[in-house]
């Protein structure tokens, strides 16, 4: 009976403790949606493969649109997109 008691005992204490890692993460995961503008300030629109080692990127930065490319030599601005023209840097 004694054995039982501590498997019982064991069992509940995980339980408890894998409960109490869930709400934690929740509620983690809850508070940084909260935040507003600041987690909202990048935005990313679209991705798109281009190959295994490269993407293009839609991306939106304080509403100012950027196409950007993604590939081994790391990230690169294409052009910045605003009210229907492109402009090439």
């Amino acid at each position: 009976m004694n054995g039982l008691a501590l498997y019982l005992e064991v069992l509940g204490l995980t339980l408890l403790l894998c409960g109490a890692l869930v709400l934690f993460f929740w509620g983690i995961r809850r508070f940084r949606g909260v935040r507003g503008d600041s987690s909202q300030a990048i935005k990313l629109l679209a991705l798109r493969p281009l190959s295994m080692k490269a993407q293009l990127l839609l991306v939106e930065v304080e509403g100012q649109k950027l196409l950007l490319g993604l590939g081994e030599g790391g990230p690169r601005l294409i052009c910045r997109l605003g009210k229907g023209d492109a402009k090439k840097d």
